[in-house]
């Protein structure tokens, strides 16, 4: 990984504030010194071993597992990489990290939805406290940093590339929210403005199966086996735009989703445990 972040300099709309943005929006999206404070952090530190320790044991417990396919060494590859998937199930985040190179894992951050996950001190203090216990968790045991998805993009834009500049690698969800229906939807400019900025490679993942480990509204995980598919990286071309980019991305995701051939199974924990003594 390089350290000479002088090659890629910020254009001034990336460090600009947005004037649009209205004063609550900027302070509930936080900084890259936020983010890497908390990520810093004695507490989420020593909470991350626990919670992955937790996801290990409920797959033997619940029998879910997940399994991943690579068409690139991505330890071989420059690092920051960005990470861009399908997104289908809240296990899907799970299934990635838990199939990356604990190398590149270890110094990936998650992109999560700031209307979900971020602070929210306006809807009483019974909501802020189960907001707080959803950031302690998911922050330690994914990285995860609050993205606003619904805002201009170039504020987010703006957080993403600094830390990706910090060494950072990125898991991003470019549809900007869960499938309800398994179908994939068009990805959003924000992973094309990434890659023109950085020029650091994109991962193309496809992901299938994480919904039956996880349904949507269903917090307990369920028997279930994920497939995690690893795209060659693609980069931002002198003669690529943004759009084009993502539509480029997008396809390559879509082309590793058409690789399975018949629809995941929704596994029982004694067809799972036989499919691993099997070899499956």
């Amino acid at each position: 990984m390089s350290d000479d972040r002088s090659a890629n300099p910020a254009p001034s709309s990336i460090k600009s504030r947005d004037p649009d943005a209205s004063s609550s929006q900027r302070e509930h999206a936080p900084t890259v010194e936020e983010i890497e404070h908390r990520f810093s952090s004695r507490r989420l530190k020593a909470l991350r071993p626990a919670m992955w320790g937790c996801i290990n044991v409920l797959k033997v417990v619940r029998g879910y597992d997940w399994h991943p396919t690579f068409d690139h060494d991505l330890e071989r590859l420059r690092q920051p990489l960005i990470f861009a998937a399908n997104h289908r199930s809240h296990a899907d985040t799970a299934a990635i990290l838990g199939t990356l190179p604990k190398a590149i894992k270890r110094r990936t951050a998650v992109a999560a939805a700031l209307d979900v996950f971020g602070p929210d001190s306006n809807n009483g203090l019974r909501r802020k406290l189960s907001k707080d216990a959803l950031q302690l968790l998911v922050g330690s045991a994914f990285h995860a940093f609050a993205f606003d998805r619904q805002g201009p993009p170039l504020r987010s834009v703006r957080t993403s590339v600094q830390l990706l500049r910090n060494g950072w690698n990125l898991l991003l969800y470019p549809e900007g929210t869960r499938s309800r229906n398994g179908e994939m939807s068009e990805f959003k400019a924000g992973v094309g403005l990434l890659a023109r900025f950085t020029k650091c490679p994109v991962i193309p993942v496809h992901v299938e199966g994480g919904e039956n480990i996880l349904p949507y509204g269903v917090f307990m995980p369920q028997a279930g086996f994920a497939r995690v598919r690893y795209g060659m990286p693609l980069t931002y071309g002198s003669d690529d735009t943004p759009t084009g980019f993502v539509a480029r991305l997008e396809e390559q995701v879509r082309l590793l989703g058409q690789r399975q051939v018949a629809p995941t199974p929704a596994w029982t924990p004694g067809e799972l445990k036989l499919a691993r003594a099997q070899g499956g």
